[in-house]
């Protein structure tokens, strides 16, 4: 039986590691600053460099072990992000200061288009070694004497076919060379001559290393985590927890285009020498005839998807194992843990650039999974809609895939002991306030987030333009006691979903493979249509699948089971190419349902004999093939869910958890529509619903229908529950759930309280010295008369009441948007959210009644009294401010 208790004392457990930014602050504003972060039930700290002006230097000693003697004394556990830069990576400056030879290594090419049948020409090869140059570049900074060091690799000769396109009929030209001339005759027609060279100039920033290359990445080491570790070495594995790595990546181009796909956009190319044996034991002798492959598209596309693939599969295991698997392994030794997160956005965790190449490879080596949710990603009412700021983002991905992809890692990789943690709130603006980061918490819990690193607590004077929120804001957020309010919610919720097992009816399989090669499916897709019909699902990459064993996995009766969990289908989403290692899963998958999405593979994108493309094919004639529109239905007539709904409901999510008892979290993610409805479980005589955010338990009658059990809920938006299944004397210490419906029907009356308020305010910093109180008859916005004010809004009014009601209720339209109220000077409570809904009968009295409201603003509006910031990500509309609407008491 879970002891209910368990989830309110939760013994000095913390799930919450939220952003410092350290600049150099005075001691006591450092001081302070923790202490504000203790006050919200936090404890852990991540610190963060990267405005700091002197990390892994005295100042910053000095900073750091004011912080490591305030985390000390109160319990605290404090995370190093390692890096002085942004992204990690930069090594501190290590690179240009001492291992010029350790730069980040690309290859890149050049082409000239001759006609054959002609007589002998020569081509000077030198200038070919280097990027193109024109008058547009007079004046740009170029190594001129690096680009001296430029080596050949190949030269290559493609008949072209059109628009750009070869054929895979290649001539090697490379011997021909001599000196810095390439003499030669080619056959009649048109060709492409292809000169492939390796470089350390071409690419992204020289200062930062190489990921591909274990001795570069020894650097990050050298220079961030032993200098750590030789200061702290007798915290570590107590008050110091870890490193945090910030969307480290490949970094082979400058800038977040988020479109750097191999064969889809033109670019150097990560390397090193590993990887150069590496791609010569795989494609053998003629290794470097094939590079072009990687550019360029060919008419037959047999060797080029091989060719890529090979390509692509060695840059990524390369990535795990010298970088994030000698940075994990690095911490292992000295019991600290490495955490973070890689760019996720817009499928760039299958990308090169900005990307990492592999979501599940990138983060093999940390000992929690990890993903970031900032800047607009996940917005209230946004469910797939395209996002438009900076860069366009894609909705569906962030909505329906990053939390699923990040938790699903979590989950099934032994190492992560179940843990996923995400970094949020940072760059959504002052217009974020605690109503949609509760949405946004909610949103990623249910989707198996259980830790949090909320970005971020600031020390410089307020308005910091740098990526707000900041959460106390030297005193000045109006919602800073809101927030710790939610953040003790937050610890509270995660609380519960740690420790055990997520139950899921499906898996889907990861697309970075399938991008690789040819035309395919997103992911994101299938995640759609499975979230808004209650499937759940665990994303798996090929790689798991293929070495169940070091994922506690298995093929058994029908079902997949990995670390724990048990899939009853695997969900193809559609891809031109599969790998000979998925193949062979699926030949002895002993039973399991395998589903293709929209159609099968047409190739092997790892071999090139044609028979034995054929052979490997034809594991999959026998599998399923559904279209996207219909694979939820033939899953529900398999059998393959878990809940049903009575009523269709697409906004209801759900996360099923499995401890002591069956756990289910329940979020209705409309923006206007609430949810009331029945819904099958398929386990649960009796069951308790758990409201988190007020820490209230109420006994769920549960009733049975033809051996299913039956639950109603009815959540409007914004809400969320937890619902334990328990048993009926357990369940019966509680009242029995009430939704609020119900709860309005049995009142016998209402008063209109919509008129005739008092109201004063005051700016945070000055609370509670409210000014000149004044009436307001008919309740509008306060914005409508102080369009820039930023603060808190106090509301007073008195009521009569004839006699002491057995029952009160009172309601909300708008606030905007943190409330607490008081009734006769007693505490009643707060809302950070709607519904705005108190219940109030313990609180009333006959005769004379008085209500004080205090509504907590944020500070969006208050930038408007500060020049503009230096850059705008974005427009947002601008939120009313106070309450305003119909006020209503239901007696």
């Amino acid at each position: 039986m879970v002891n209910t208790l368990d989830t309110l004392n939760l013994n000095n457990e913390n799930y919450i590691l939220p952003f410092l930014w350290m600049r150099g602050e005075e001691e006591n504003v450092i001081r302070e600053e923790i202490a504000r972060i203790y006050e919200c039930g936090i404890k852990g700290i991540c610190v963060e460099a990267r405005p700091h002006p002197d990390f892994s230097g005295p100042g910053w000693w000095h900073d750091l072990d004011i912080v490591m003697e305030e985390a000390k004394q109160r319990g605290m556990r404090v995370w190093v992000l390692d890096d002085a830069h942004f992204p990690t990576g930069y090594a501190n400056g290590l690179i240009e200061k001492k291992y010029l030879n350790r730069k980040k290594t690309y290859i890149n090419y050049n082409t000239l288009d001759i006609l054959g049948a002609q007589n002998e020409v020569s081509v000077h090869i030198s200038p070919m070694l280097k990027p193109k140059s024109s008058w547009l570049d007079i004046g740009k900074p170029i190594d001129k004497e690096e680009q001296k060091n430029n080596k050949l690799l190949s030269v290559v000769a493609a008949k072209l076919v059109t628009d750009g396109i070869i054929s895979e009929e290649l001539i090697d030209l490379t011997d021909r060379v001599e000196g810095d001339f390439l003499t030669f005759i080619l056959p009649e027609g048109p060709w492409r001559l292809f000169v492939v060279y390796e470089t350390k100039t071409d690419g992204g920033n020289p200062k930062y290393i190489n990921m591909i290359d274990e001795d570069s990445v020894s650097t990050q080491l050298e220079a961030v985590y032993e200098p750590h570790f030789q200061r702290y070495q007798d915290e570590f594995g107590k008050t110091f927890a870890g490193f945090f790595s910030d969307e480290p990546a490949f970094g082979n181009v400058i800038g977040f285009d988020f479109n750097e796909s191999i064969g889809r956009k033109d670019m150097p190319l990560p390397w090193s020498e590993e990887a150069k044996n590496m791609l010569s034991d795989a494609l053998g002798e003629k290794w470097g005839m094939y590079l072009p492959y990687l550019w360029s598209s060919t008419d037959e596309m047999n060797l080029c998807v091989h060719t890529r693939y090979t390509y692509m599969d060695i840059v990524t295991v390369l990535y795990e194992k010298n970088f994030s698997k000698q940075l994990g392994q690095w911490c292992e030794e000295r019991n600290v843990e490495y955490i973070g997160h890689v760019i996720e956005d817009n499928d760039q965790h299958s990308r090169l650039g900005s990307g990492a190449g592999h979501f599940f490879r990138a983060l093999s080596g940390q000992h929690m999974s990890g993903i970031d949710v900032i800047g607009g990603q996940v917005i209230f009412g946004g469910a797939g809609l395209e996002r438009r700021g900076v860069f366009k983002g894609d909705g569906e991905f962030y909505h329906y895939t990053l939390g699923k992809l990040g938790s699903s890692y979590g989950h099934l990789d032994p190492k992560k002991k179940g843990r996923t943690m995400c970094e949020l709130f940072g760059a959504y603006g002052w217009k974020l306030g605690v109503r949609d980061m509760k949405y946004i918490l909610d949103h990623l819990i249910v989707r198996g987030i259980n830790y949090l690193v909320p970005h971020a607590f600031s020390m410089r004077e307020y308005p910091d333009f740098d990526c707000p929120p900041h959460f106390y804001a030297r005193g000045h957020n109006p919602q800073f006691k809101h927030f710790a309010y939610l953040m003790r919610y937050a610890n509270r919720l995660c609380h519960i979903f740690n420790g055990g097992v997520h139950v899921a009816p499906a898996a889907v399989l990861y697309h970075g493979e399938s991008e690789w090669t040819g035309e395919y499916m997103k992911m994101q897709k299938p995640a759609r249509v499975l979230t808004e019909n209650q499937i759940d699902f665990d994303f798996v990459s090929i790689d798991m699948l293929n070495d169940l064993g070091s994922y506690n996995g298995k093929v058994e009766s029908n079902a997949l089971h990995i670390n724990g969990e048990v899939f009853k289908c695997l969900v193809i989403p559609y891809s031109q190419y599969i790998t000979k290692e998925l193949a062979a899963f699926i030949k002895h998958a002993n039973g399991l349902e395998i589903i293709f999405v929209d159609g099968r593979p047409e190739g092997i994108s790892n071999v090139v004999d044609g028979q034995e493309v054929s052979d490997l094919l034809k594991v999959v004639e026998n599998c399923k093939v559904v279209g996207l529109n219909e694979l939820t239905s033939v899953l529900k007539a398999e059998g393959v869910f878990d809940i049903q709904l009575r009523q269709p409901f697409k906004d209801l999510t759900y996360y099923h958890y499995k401890k002591e008892n069956d756990i289910y979290m329940f979020q209705n993610e409309a923006a206007h529509e609430t949810f009331s409805g029945e819904i099958e479980l398929p386990v649960g005589e009796s069951a308790i619903v758990y409201n988190v955010l007020e820490s209230t338990f109420e006994n769920l009658q549960v009733k049975k229908d033809n051996g299913k059990f039956i639950i109603h809920l009815e959540l409007r938006p914004y809400e969320s529950c937890v619902v334990i299944v328990s048993n009926e004397a357990h369940a019966g210490e509680f009242r029995d759930y009430r939704s609020f419906s119900m709860k309005f029907s049995e009142c016998r009356e209402t008063l209109d309280l919509s008129e005739d308020w008092n109201y004063s305010f005051v700016k945070n910093i000055e609370y509670p010295n409210f000014g000149e109180v004044k009436q307001m008859k008919e309740l509008v916005p306060i914005s409508k008369e102080y369009p820039t004010f930023t603060g808190i809004i106090k509301y007073e009014k008195t009521i009569e009441l004839e006699e002491v009601p057995k029952q009160g209720i009172l309601t909300f339209e708008n606030i905007y948007e943190a409330v607490e109220i008081w009734i006769n000077e007693e505490y009643v409570g707060m809302k950070v959210c709607p519904p705005y809904v108190f219940e109030v009968e313990n609180y009333l009295r006959e005769g004379t009644n008085t209500i004080r409201v205090e509504v907590a603003t944020t500070l969006d509006r208050d930038r408007f009294n500060h020049p503009e910031p230096p850059f705008i990500v974005w427009h947002d509309a601008i939120d009313p401010t106070g309450m305003f609407g119909k006020i209503t008491l239901f007696l």
